[in-house]
């Protein structure tokens, strides 16, 4: 019974997860602009993923952003998520990033495409997961 439940709220995770990519993508394919905001969504989609991917086998987490943090959690579930740290370091600047203009410079459009491919990589692994 704890897995089902575990498996419900997991879902509730993985549908914002999946509304935030399919709204990067959307505006990356409508807009030539907003690559700070698409890079952040990507970030948040795959935070989302990561801690669905927790909740549905019993993991607590802590309260972070931290995309190599999570992914270190979720690696040891599965092994196969090590081979997303760097991938997922790269995404996590975007949390900040995206949020202190002064701090750092916007992404560029193929540092937002980066983002796009990382998070549909690690989303669709994470699908195949569960």
């Amino acid at each position: 019974m704890k897995r089902k439940n575990n498996l419900k709220l997991a879902k509730e995770w993985f549908k914002i997860g999946e509304e935030e990519l399919k709204f990067a993508q959307v505006f990356f394919k409508e807009f030539d602009s907003f690559y700070p905001q698409i890079c952040f969504q990507c970030q948040q989609a795959v935070e989302k993923y990561l801690k669905g991917f927790l909740i549905y086998h019993g993991k607590k987490f802590p309260k972070i952003h931290d995309l190599v943090e999570l992914i270190k959690l979720c690696s040891k579930i599965e092994k196969g998520f090590e081979k997303f740290l760097e991938d997922g370091a790269f995404l996590s600047q975007y949390y900040i990033r995206s949020r202190y203009p002064v701090e750092y410079p916007s992404p560029t459009k193929e540092e937002t495409e980066k983002c796009l491919e990382i998070a549909e990589r690690i989303i669709n692994f994470t699908k195949t997961l569960i």
